[in-house]
């Protein structure tokens, strides 16, 4: 079985008249991490929710392992991280593990991560914005799930878990699947596998990050000094 989140041909309009998305392509297997760009508006957290199934679009042919799926998250194999906080916020984080997995070594292994291991006590609305995201991303890539589609994981979280949350990624790409989107392209760059840039309603395979001058950054931001 090939282990592989594939999308293909997504169409997505609001209303029947402008159309967002006119036949998006995008592929995704165990060990890559897809850099997910985009400027504002061009559709990157609708094609994740169209991928996830909480978004209905015109048309979409999504597969997973091989299988064909309407909605990827009935499979289990596929999670997602919206922008908003997902958590409850008067939970305890030792509460909300407890919940989030009925097997007692994944909660064991989950509330003794070092970062978590201190703030196993506290409510999630006394943990900064960077716990917080640590905190969800950590219980999503606990679940079994293959693949997660993580929307702003870096933005608007302190330095130090922007580095914790790209450590994160990294240590569990080797049975993982990451397709990433984020505003803050820059950290996104240095744990991407692979780039592709969502432009004019498709998804442009980017080969060389300098590329990315012709058509999301300005001139020059990647010129060697």
């Amino acid at each position: 079985m090939e282990n592989e989140l594939y999308v293909d041909s997504i169409q997505f309009s609001y209303n029947d008249r402008f159309q967002l998305l006119t036949g998006v392509y995008l592929s995704c297997k165990i060990g890559e991490v897809i850099g997910l760009l985009g400027r504002n508006g061009t559709g990157k957290s609708t094609l994740m929710k169209i991928i996830f199934g909480s978004l209905k679009p015109k048309y979409a042919f999504i597969k997973i392992n091989g299988k064909s799926t309407k909605q990827a998250f009935t499979t289990r194999e596929v999670v997602y991280l919206p922008q908003a906080s997902y958590l409850p916020t008067a939970e305890r984080v030792s509460t909300i593990v407890e919940a989030m997995f009925s097997d007692k070594e994944k909660r064991t292994l989950v509330l003794n991560d070092k970062r978590i291991n201190m703030l196993k006590d506290q409510k999630v609305y006394e943990l900064s914005g960077g716990e917080r995201r640590y905190l969800e991303i950590l219980l999503l890539i606990h679940q079994k799930a293959s693949y997660l589609l993580l929307d702003e994981p870096f933005s608007e979280i302190e330095p130090l878990y922007v580095e914790a949350i790209q450590e994160l990624i990294l240590s569990h790409k080797s049975d993982k699947g990451f397709i990433i989107s984020d505003h803050d392209y820059q950290n996104v760059l240095e744990v991407s596998t692979r780039i592709t840039l969502l432009k004019d309603g498709g998804c442009l395979e980017i080969k060389d990050k300098k590329e990315l001058e012709l058509f999301y950054v300005p001139e020059g931001t990647f010129s060697s000094k």
